[in-house]
């Protein structure tokens, strides 16, 4: 593949190394870099952050968060205003843009919101992994005079509820069901999980419309692609690349805000796995922007005196942790003692020295330490062999038959401590595997490092078909909802619970966290919290890695934590006299 995409390149962009050097790059034209493609782009039904760098170009949000103070600003609606209600719940007050209109010309309404919810919560819509967000959504009312004022109420508090709801995608009904299948299913039954279950049985409107909406040519045919964004889809060439285009109608194309801009032209993506097609792509100067470079290549272009001319190497501190995920739905890892074991051969330390000097912070669990309650008490994992071996010693494992491997009987059979450990092709990753397979050997562990796609580890871990896995997991700079990733309920594929960590305390605290406000009072929660993931061990916490994020100095930009660590509606191209060329 990597051949291909090079020949495509080269044949593509004939000329446009010469083009550059004289001030001449494709007029208006961003070119992005993707290490992987993206598996669609209907917004809620992927988790994929790839996906999420296109379909925010395309789609737009009831609000969005500012990319340097990462506070709530307006997107399609206004900022809410909220008022307690009598019962315990919330109203959240919102009106949207009266600019604001769909590639149709016809007007955003609430009408769109409310069908947008119904889509999200209908349970045979393949969108697990977002419903627990909105779990706390009791109705929405339209206001009557005013298609385009509405109140989202909750049953009670939570403390993303402003979050969750500003970052709900808004869908056109017009496009995505030109029937009407949802337009009677009532919302305020759709909204209680219960009820829901009973609703799907009951109305087959709400089969046939998720029939529809999962299939996965809604998410990459290009006139099935439809949001209220500045951007729409072109072109997809499956393994090459994707082309954005500004529309021409987009409401608010003549607006001052920043985050309603859409300054290029043109957005293609090129699809560009491989790393050394990707070093030679900025050499010959056939992209402008790459992002989630691998650290090993960043590393290695950044010192390239020829590179340093004419692009920006950037990092910039992350909201994203790496592991090794341990599925305790393996016989193998369900024992506590043989997973704290495996933590103690993995040398975190030394691992950030060689492989991420000045790059990488350690961690300790699923709270990064930037966040004000992080568990500062709990202490690193140390590296100890002597210890690893002692705890297996405790789990009962044994080398029976003098083959150097650990065995014990496991429901009624003998099992070897044998087992696959995932990795993505990258070099950081397989050297990580590599690494905790060599210290293993040592004391009678048999891990085999497998090399996979990430499209394919991906669907491994969804399915459960899986040990262990080197494991990348990235958030939002606001206090944590760990519904998603560790309530019981949220095993896929209900949500991305792939370790299959399942404990009752932990359930009742992620409720308690969720509808706890005041972050003092949730402070000592995390901290609790924070404790059973240690002593549970149902991950290898590793590391948080810097983003980086490469830049040509052609455009202006502003560098941010938030992925993809720029926004590429906002890129603008210098003017000439300023290193750049005109616009």
């Amino acid at each position: 593949m990597a051949a291909t995409l090079s020949t495509v390149l080269a044949c593509t962009n004939g000329g446009l190394k010469t083009d550059i050097a004289e001030g001449r790059a494709p007029a208006n034209e961003v070119r992005i870099v993707l290490k992987a493609e993206p598996l669609g782009l209907n917004p809620i039904l992927s988790v994929q952050s790839i996906s999420r760098y296109l379909t925010e170009q395309i789609f737009q949000t009831l609000n969005s968060q500012d990319p340097q103070t990462f506070e709530l600003r307006p997107g399609l609606a206004s900022l809410p205003e909220t008022v307690r209600l009598p019962d315990g719940g919330l109203s959240y007050h919102y009106e949207i843009d009266s600019a604001a209109t769909w590639p149709n010309g016809k007007p955003v309404l609430a009408s769109d919101v409310v069908f947008s919810l119904k889509v999200l919560l209908n349970p045979l819509v393949e969108a697990g992994p977002f419903r627990p967000y909105y779990s706390m959504i009791r109705d929405v009312a339209v206001d009557p005079e005013d298609p385009r004022s509405f109140d989202v109420i909750t049953r009670g508090p939570y403390l993303l509820a402003a979050q969750a709801i500003g970052d709900l995608y808004v869908y056109p009904e017009y496009a995505y069901d030109p029937e009407g299948l949802l337009r009677d299913v009532p919302l305020d039954e759709l909204s209680d999980p219960e009820r829901a279950d009973e609703l799907v049985k009951e109305i087959k409107e709400l089969r046939q419309f998720a029939e529809r909406f999962n299939d996965p040519a809604v998410g990459y045919e290009p006139d099935r692609v439809v949001g209220s964004g500045p951007y729409e889809l072109v072109s997809w060439e499956p393994g090459d690349r994707l082309r954005l285009r500004r529309r021409d109608n987009y409401w608010a194309r003549d607006r001052s805000e920043e985050w309603l801009a859409a300054y290029p032209q043109n957005l293609t993506f090129l699809i560009i796995p491989d790393n050394t097609t990707t070093a030679n792509a900025l050499r010959d100067h056939l992209v402008d922007v790459v992002v989630d470079m691998p650290i090993e290549q960043y590393q290695d272009l950044r010192d390239e005196e020829y590179l340093q001319q004419y692009y920006d190497f950037v990092t910039v501190p992350s909201f994203k942790y790496y592991s090794i995920l341990l599925n305790q739905a393996d016989p193998l890892l369900r024992d506590s003692l043989t997973r704290r074991a495996l933590a103690h051969l993995v040398d975190v330390d030394q691992i950030i020295t060689q492989l991420l000097p000045g790059l990488a912070e350690r961690i300790i669990g699923p709270v990064l330490p930037a966040k004000d309650y992080y568990n500062r008490e709990l202490p690193a994992i140390a590296y100890d062999v002597e210890k690893a071996r002692d705890l297996l010693r405790r789990a009962g494992w044994r080398d029976t038959n003098d083959n150097h491997i650990l065995d014990k009987v496991i429901d009624g059979e003998r099992r070897e401590l044998s087992f696959e450990l995932l990795s993505t092709p990258s070099p950081t990753s397989e050297a990580v595997a590599l690494e905790i397979a060599q210290s293993a050997r040592a004391v009678g562990v048999d891990i085999r490092v497998m090399r996979q796609e990430p499209r394919t580890l991906l669907q491994e871990l969804t399915t459960g078909n899986f040990t262990a896995s080197f494991y990348g997991q990235g958030f939002e700079p606001t206090p944590d909802d760990f519904s998603q990733v560790w309530s019981s309920t949220s095993v896929p594929p209900s949500g991305t619970n792939r370790a299959n960590f399942q404990n009752a305390e932990a359930d009742s605290l992620i409720v308690r966290i969720a509808r706890t406000i005041d972050p003092q009072s949730r402070a000592p929660l995390y901290r609790r919290f924070q404790e059973i993931i240690y002593d549970n061990q149902p991950m290898i916490f590793l590391y948080s890695p810097f983003d980086r994020l490469v830049v040509s100095k052609r455009l202006e930009y502003a560098p941010t934590s938030l992925a993809p660590n720029v926004n590429f509606n906002t890129l603008r191209i210098r003017p000439t006299g300023t290193g750049g060329e005109a616009q």
